[in-house]
């Protein structure tokens, strides 16, 4: 049995939601009916991840969007900055560190099984009549990685010969999509399926090929000549490779199957993608769970993602409840917060990107080799950030109820804002927008607006303050909250102040402890500036050592918020009988007992156990000895207090203490 390997704290979380891969026996994938099975029989429900900018560099994944979108624009600009030596350099190191076997590990202790690799023509042929082996060198190491973990790899055509659509993501020239206008690049796209089915016959754990990723017919081709198309490319593949599964998506970017039905292989798929709508929504998957049950074959999602936690929970679920498997989009992307692995973008390469959007100058040759040696080093499994959020909506049953630690937070001490705890909307935090339920409408709207840090509703900034965490929560609304499991070492009373910035007066948010509000409401001021940091005074409140909930609630909207900070005042004396209060609990009244060391100034106040102030007994001058002090259960306007529990608090030059009082009525 291997043992799952886990990084720092992060991975303390997400243990609790992984699954050890077991012994692996079973092989080739093959649909039976409406489910996917191995060779055992048993039914396989695909979960697993795209690999998207590996072997298909997307301009929106390397943040080039805009000006240089697609791969063989990319690869261009990179040879007109450093040389063709030097980029062919680049990309054999990029392929090697992009995917290694430590990532395949850690998927399958995860509990994923598959793998989807969107590929590009050229690695496999240079013309109609000349095929390499470049694409199996590069992918055949992380196919026995794959069958060393019990994953399977499914082989999409990312990029065909002339496009199948006319989108830089399939390589195209926006003017058409060639695949479909010219005649040789269809037999020439027939040609290399074959080809790389040949290799792989035998391949038992390749799970299938994802023949054209969405296409988009051009007006001249109808549904039906694209339906007699596909059956070209199986016909082709079949003949040397009766094993591996057909995946084959619809027209219009994979979701329109007309013409498509029924189905023309005993061993195929249909594969929808899946970004749009609310997080609820479930009539649009509707249609391809009816054309499923009608036709007797299962279903796979290709491409599913670009959306919040919130979002990804529902999705998976609703797939999973109707047997449907699915690819997350994406495995690793340089600077998303919705993909499993997270890439900071290097300070060397973000130089070629300002060279590229035209907002700096041309990098040296050796900066630029600088900036790509970096690109690739980030993308080691050892350099990215795991997206603990997304992997607890996949694995974690409680995502939906129960929130869970994203990472420890101990009092005294300081609580990252955006440290919240791990869960939905309505578990963990309460956010106006928590997903984008209109993807690629002019509705569209960003779940986190600073689109940083995390994957969830709650909007996060980076700050350059020096003091405290690094990103703070920002465009707070009316009823907002955040939710956090703190765990506090000592008993006694804390100091609790928060960290806040705002151009405007009159922001209000409140602290609750265990569901008790910590003091008052609190009113922001006016800092100066959203960015200009203040502590604001909360309370002084008794806090119990153990394991509690925190709870920031925005009442009034209008301020930015960085660290919640817990002080430790003093811990109440329960073993020394020069301290501590008799009768205990009380009814009438009780003796407090001091014993002060040498003359000193301070005060002993009362405190209600929401840290609020009931009365002070003494401020000023204590001497020396022993000393005893009765309260009466009055406060400071000489109203009896209610029943409850009462703090008294000794606060000294000298020394602090404090201890907790029963007053029964």
């Amino acid at each position: 049995m291997k043992k799952c390997i886990y990084r720092p704290y992060i991975y303390t979380t997400i243990f609790l939601f992984s699954l050890c891969a077991p012994n692996f026996i079973y092989a080739y994938l093959a649909t039976s009916g409406r489910v996917f099975v191995s060779t055992s029989g048993d039914t396989v429900q695909l979960r697993g991840f795209g690999l998207g900018g590996w072997l298909v560099q997307e301009g929106y994944m390397w943040n080039t969007s805009g000006f240089y979108g697609s791969t063989t624009e990319i690869e261009n600009q990179i040879i007109s900055l450093v040389g063709d030596s030097a980029t062919n350099a680049f990309y054999q190191n990029y392929y090697s560190t992009y995917i290694t076997e430590e990532d395949i590990v850690q998927l399958s202790e995860w509990g994923f099984n598959s793998l989807r690799v969107p590929f590009h023509y050229k690695f496999f042929s240079t013309d109609t009549n000349t095929f390499i082996n470049d694409g199996f060198d590069i992918i055949d190491p992380v196919l026995e990685w794959c069958s060393n973990n019990g994953i399977y790899l499914i082989l999409d055509m990312h990029c065909a010969p002339g496009g199948q659509n006319r989108n830089d993501f399939s390589d195209g020239n926006g003017d058409e999509a060639g695949l479909w206008v010219h005649k040789y690049n269809r037999d020439w796209t027939v040609a290399i399926w074959k080809y790389i089915a040949d290799y792989y016959s035998e391949s038992q754990w390749i799970g299938g090929y994802d023949l054209l990723n969405e296409p988009v017919l051009e007006a001249d081709f109808t549904s039906l000549d694209f339906r007699e198309y596909y059956i070209e490319i199986v016909d082709s593949i079949r003949s040397v490779d009766q094993n591996h599964i057909i995946f084959i998506e619809g027209n219009w970017y994979a979701n329109d199957f007309a013409n498509l039905t029924p189905p023309f292989d005993d061993n195929m798929s249909y594969s929808f993608h899946h970004y749009i709508g609310p997080s609820t929504q479930t009539a649009w998957v509707s249609q391809y769970t009816n054309m499923s049950a009608a036709y007797n074959v299962p279903l796979w999602v290709g491409e599913v993602g670009e959306n919040s936690n919130h979002w990804a929970y529902h999705k998976i679920k609703l797939f999973e409840d109707n047997n449907i498997g699915w690819s997350w989009w994406n495995f690793k992307h340089n600077g998303s917060i919705s993909t499993l692995m997270g890439i900071e973008p290097p300070e060397d390469f973000t130089s070629i990107l300002k060279h590229w959007s035209n907002l700096g100058p041309k990098p040296s040759v050796e900066k630029a080799q600088s900036g790509l040696q970096q690109l690739a080093e980030a993308y080691k499994f050892e350099n990215c950030v795991p997206n603990a959020g997304l992997l607890a909506a996949f694995n974690d049953p409680d995502f939906s109820s129960t929130p869970k630690p994203f990472t420890e937070h101990r009092l005294p001490g300081m609580v990252s804002a955006t440290d919240f705890d791990i869960g939905m909307n309505g578990v963990a935090y309460q956010d106006e927008i928590f997903e984008d339920a209109n993807k690629f409408s002019g509705d569209s709207k960003a779940w986190n607006s600073g689109w940083t840090y995390r994957n969830d509703g709650v909007d996060i900034l980076k700050t350059s303050d020096n003091v405290g965490s690094e990103y703070a929560i920002g465009w707070t609304m009316d009823n907002e909250w955040t939710k956090y499991t703190v765990h506090a070492d000592s008993t006694g009373m804390y100091k609790i102040s928060i960290r806040i910035a705002s151009n405007v007066y009159g922001g209000e948010l409140e602290l609750l402890y265990d569901n008790s509000r910590i003091g008052e409401i609190v009113t922001v001021p006016n800092t100066g500036g959203w960015r200009s940091w203040q502590d604001v005074t909360v309370a002084e409140h008794y806090i119990e050592q153990g394991k509690s909930t925190l709870q920031l609630n925005v009442i009034d909207e209008e301020f930015n918020i960085k660290d919640i900070h817990f002080t430790f005042l003093g811990k109440p004396q329960t073993e020394d009988e020069n301290y501590g209060n008799y009768p205990n609990p009380f009814a009438f009244e009780t003796i407090i007992y001091l014993s002060i060391p040498e003359e000193t100034k301070g005060s002993l106040t009362i405190y209600n156990y929401r840290g609020q102030l009931v009365k002070q007994l003494i401020n000023g001058n204590f001497p020396p000895g022993k000393m005893e002090v009765s309260w009466n259960g009055n406060d400071y306007k000489y109203k009896a207090a209610s029943s409850g529990v009462y703090i008294y608090q000794l606060k000294t030059d000298l020394l602090t203490r404090s201890g907790k009082m029963l007053l029964i009525k």
